[in-house]
């Protein structure tokens, strides 16, 4: 299910691409987390009131803050971000999501980061800083864009990190919590789409993005999103965040071959810091030669 997950979140970049050549980015958001969660809260709901579930209250609460930095958090920032970016630019900057949960867990949960840890979370930040800080920006190269979908690895991270404390989710189903995620993050974006509609009027649909459109709704959000929280219930958060590390190399790629998008040499080099600092910031080594740093 991890290896399920992942995969459809490496195709996301490209189907979203061609979304946004006629949807603008806040209903693209919009529209998208509403239909998800209008397909999945039917069955949701069924397979609760045939279960031990219908008897757990609903944490409302909990929900709607894990919502609205996994889900209306992230995508805000992610989906504008990579609007205003290129694909490749986007996928590699969203390597960094280890290092920031790395980073958090440290500060939030008090868990132990050794010397190591910290070298490659260096590495990473100056990988990315060759990608975003470019001498000559491109049509498709945006710094700005760049930042956003950084922001949004930042948020992503932080739900990840809430995630390792639960505090009444675990006890409805990975489909219901997923749901009612999806919806109450659609409520939360609604007013920035009502705004974009206003602004530019109902969008404009043709063949492409709408097959494009129903593939991120059906595909990279619905079920990547089931799939990763029904793994979440067996296999420690982690353990599971170690996977994560394939999505940029499936973005990379789609983005290169089907939206013929390019790699300049600051490019590769900043992605090849990114992936090393992270694959350094993982590495475990034997505690006799392991520095820890604590944070108190």
């Amino acid at each position: 299910m991890l290896i399920g997950s992942v995969f459809l979140w490496g195709l996301t970049v490209v189907p979203l691409k061609w979304t946004l050549e006629t949807i603008q980015p806040f209903t693209l958001m919009f529209l998208r987390l509403l239909l998800a969660s209008l397909f999945l809260l039917p069955f949701a709901w069924i397979r609760r009131r045939r279960s031990p579930e219908r008897l757990a209250p609903i944490p409302w609460m909990r929900i709607a803050m894990l919502s609205f930095t996994g889900v209306a958090g992230y995508f805000w920032l992610n989906t504008y971000g990579i609007s205003l970016t290129s694909g490749v630019n986007a996928s590699i900057i969203s390597a960094t999501l280890p290092l920031f949960t790395l980073l958090l867990a440290t500060f939030y949960l008090k868990e132990q980061i050794m010397l190591t840890q910290w070298m490659g979370l260096t590495l990473g930040i100056g990988g990315v800083l060759l990608i975003t800080i470019q001498p000559q920006a491109t049509g498709q190269h945006s710094l700005w864009g760049d930042f956003l979908v950084l922001a949004s690895q930042l948020i992503w991270s932080v739900y990840v990190v809430q995630l390792k404390r639960p505090r009444g989710e675990e006890k409805i189903s990975s489909e219901m919590f997923t749901a009612l995620s999806f919806f109450l993050g659609s409520l939360m974006l609604l007013p920035f789409a009502a705004w974009e509609m206003w602004q530019h009027g109902l969008p404009t649909v043709s063949r492409k993005s709408l097959l494009s459109f129903l593939f991120l709704v059906c595909c990279c959000t619905m079920l990547a999103y089931l799939l990763w929280n029904k793994a979440l219930e067996t296999i420690a958060a982690a353990k599971a965040g170690t996977y994560l590390n394939a999505i940029p190399l499936f973005n990379v790629l789609t983005a290169i071959l089907l939206l013929n998008e390019r790699m300049s040499w600051r490019t590769v080099l900043g992605g090849i810091f990114v992936l090393a600092g992270v694959v350094w910031a993982e590495r475990r080594k034997h505690p006799r030669s392991q520095v820890s740093m604590k944070m108190d």
